[in-house]
């Protein structure tokens, strides 16, 4: 496997800006997703999961593509912007047309959602070779 990391936006409800578009990855690889939320509040903590799926009736995350992380938040008077990055190993099986999504949860109130963003990735499985031929040899 090559571990190389790569980066899709993603941004909490209610923002205008939608993530770079599908992305391919090989199993094995590393998916890092921004995630960035307005807060204002108490001083808490909680956690954001984030998840490769399928969105069907419900969403099925795909249980090797998938990744939770601790979060805090500062005690905020206004409205102020945090990001935060979660890196989502990309395991399972292979396929296409992944769609994704993130949530805020173990803080007070309901879950946060982002929108879901669909079609957002396409997973290959080994890279595989073709046509493997001698084009020519000579006696130097």
């Amino acid at each position: 496997m090559n571990g190389r990391i790569y980066s899709v936006e993603s941004l909490m409800e209610n923002i205008s800006v939608a993530p770079p578009g599908k992305l391919q990855a090989m199993l094995g690889d590393t998916v890092r997703v921004t995630l960035k939320v307005e807060y204002m509040g108490p001083a808490i903590d909680g956690q954001i999961h984030v998840a490769f799926g399928i969105k069907g009736t419900i969403f099925n995350e795909d249980s090797g593509k998938q990744a939770t992380i601790p979060i805090s938040f500062n005690q905020e008077n206004a409205y102020k912007w945090y990001t935060f990055l979660a890196d989502v190993y990309i395991g399972g099986p292979t396929g296409t047309d992944y769609d994704l999504y993130a949530k805020i949860m173990s803080v007070p109130g309901s879950d946060i959602f982002t929108p879901y963003y669909m079609n957002m990735l396409d997973v290959l499985g080994e890279p595989t070779f073709r046509n493997f031929t001698i084009t020519d040899y000579s006696k130097i």
